[in-house]
């Protein structure tokens, strides 16, 4: 029997950061400038796992990374019928997701224009 050995902790959200190629990490600074252009009151906060946007005390967007993936959540219904034609991912059921339950994943250039649309809506 093999034992699993683990070394090593968790990267944080800046390391993530650094580490994205330049097309990532151009997106995601479209994605934050659109967020933080939305209204004078809106702020970022960045912990160790994501970035979040506040608009007051209440959360409306996270980014997060994944590897190279990078995942906007926002404080939409995933199930309103009005974004069923985007491929947004409901992760209401985890507790650090319930304020911004509607998951998108920013692969392409057309995923970034319909996560600026989103950015819009809300």
């Amino acid at each position: 029997m093999t034992s699993l050995v683990i070394n090593g902790t968790a990267k944080s959200y800046t390391e993530k950061l650094n580490a994205l190629d330049a097309d990532k990490l151009a997106q995601v600074n479209i994605i934050r400038e659109a967020l933080l252009g939305k209204d004078k009151k809106v702020h970022e906060r960045i912990s160790k796992k994501c970035a979040t946007f506040n608009l007051g005390r209440k959360a409306i967007a996270k980014i997060s990374i994944n590897g190279k993936c990078v995942r906007l959540h926002l404080a939409i219904d995933p199930n309103d019928e009005q974004y069923q034609t985007y491929p947004l991912k409901d992760l209401s059921d985890k507790a650090s997701y319930s304020d911004v339950p509607a998951m998108l994943k920013i692969s392409s250039d057309l995923a970034l224009r319909r996560a600026l649309k989103l950015i819009a809506a809300l």
